[in-house]
């Protein structure tokens, strides 16, 4: 019975040890750990931030003088000065050159053959209008 008690008595300060230990040890290096990982992600988050404010205060310098505010307003606003002529341009969408092989495509397809057919021909239907 004594032995019981010793054994049960060593195993309770074995608990308590290990107990104190993760107490003073594992809980708060696992919490240095993680602030450290929190830390690095604020950080990163700090320097994206301070990055936006840069181009911020590029842009106010930029907006500052007269060529900055002429800049902003030609290409945000859309302004021209008396005189100037505002054309925009802008590029033809690449169109489809194949259809579905199913009815009412063919017809179209077909169409597309024919007029393409009389393009390349001087005497087609379409030679009095290509002048």
């Amino acid at each position: 019975m004594h032995t019981a008690r010793r054994i049960l008595k060593g195993v309770g300060i074995v608990v308590g040890l290990a107990a104190l230990a993760a107490t003073l040890f594992v809980l708060p290096l696992r919490d240095y750990f993680h602030q450290n990982a929190a830390m690095a992600q604020k950080k990163t988050q700090f320097e994206a931030l301070a990055d936006a404010n840069e181009q911020l205060q590029i842009d106010i310098n930029r907006l500052n003088t007269s060529d900055g505010v002429i800049a902003a307003a030609r290409s945000e606003l859309g302004y021209v000065f008396p005189g100037e002529q505002r054309i925009q341009l802008l590029a033809m969408p690449a169109l489809p050159t194949t259809l579905p092989t199913t009815w009412p495509y063919t017809l179209v397809t077909d169409i597309l053959r024919v007029r393409a057919a009389n393009i390349g021909s001087a005497s087609g239907g379409l030679a009095p209008l290509s002048r």
